[in-house]
């Protein structure tokens, strides 16, 4: 048996595209990093409407009890909804540690949003419009709704997380609001430590490019201590 698993956990309509480049990073530093495509997910909208919050959560109990087999402990990474994820599985034994990344509790945050679209227009850039776009037409209401399910199961359950844990969050995050991360704090305790980084975005990995080496860095020491 080896001793530590890494599973990365994706975010809500997104794929492992979006967290590669912390998988890349931690793996070139010696970390079995592994992760979990969610089902319904990294397809179509029409393919995401047909799983549920439970069968997203059951793709990650999958790739756990895949890894007890070959790992003596198991630390989970989330990304967004991912973060949330994360929290189901945290009683058990094999789980070791704990990162919470961008982790929804209070999302969009509004003043960012309408600053980008204002600037967008106004300097005839058109990417972060696109972006909020493609965000809002990426998933059914019926996914919106699994997603909502699974955020409040998960607001419940914070309380019981008795594993170290890491909360970090981009200031400038326009699809999470910055406060998420210290609501997570303050439900963990004295167990969880936060760190904020001022700019950045939501897809800190493949977007915010300034300050993806910092959060890396920061969760590789977390992990390896």
């Amino acid at each position: 048996m080896k001793e530590n698993a890494y599973l990365i956990i994706h975010g809500f309509a997104g794929s492992t595209d979006e967290i590669e480049y912390l998988a890349g990073y931690l793996k070139a530093r010696g970390l079995d990093v592994h992760t979990v495509l969610l089902a319904g997910h990294g397809s179509t909208k029409k393919e995401l409407s047909k799983y549920s919050y439970t069968s997203w959560i059951s793709s990650v109990e999958a790739a756990i009890m895949e890894l007890k087999q070959a790992y003596n402990n198991v630390s989970l990474l989330g990304f967004s909804m991912g973060g949330l994820i994360s929290v189901h599985f945290s009683t058990l034994p094999e789980i070791s540690k704990i990162v919470f990344i961008n982790t929804p509790i209070y999302f969009w945050n509004i003043k960012i949003i309408l600053n980008d679209i204002i600037n967008g227009i106004h300097y005839r850039k058109f990417e972060k419009i696109s972006y909020y776009k493609k965000s809002l037409l990426g998933a059914s209401i019926k996914s919106g709704v699994d997603f909502l399910m699974i955020l409040s199961k998960t607001k419940r359950r914070l309380k019981e997380i008795q594993k170290q844990s890491l909360i970090v969050q981009c200031v400038n995050d326009e699809s999470v609001h910055f406060k998420s991360a210290e609501y997570i704090k303050k439900n963990i305790g004295d167990r969880a430590s936060l760190q904020y980084y001022n700019g950045g975005c939501h897809q800190v990995f493949s977007k915010a490019v300034e300050l993806r080496d910092s959060v890396c860095n920061d969760i590789y020491h977390f992990l390896s201590r």
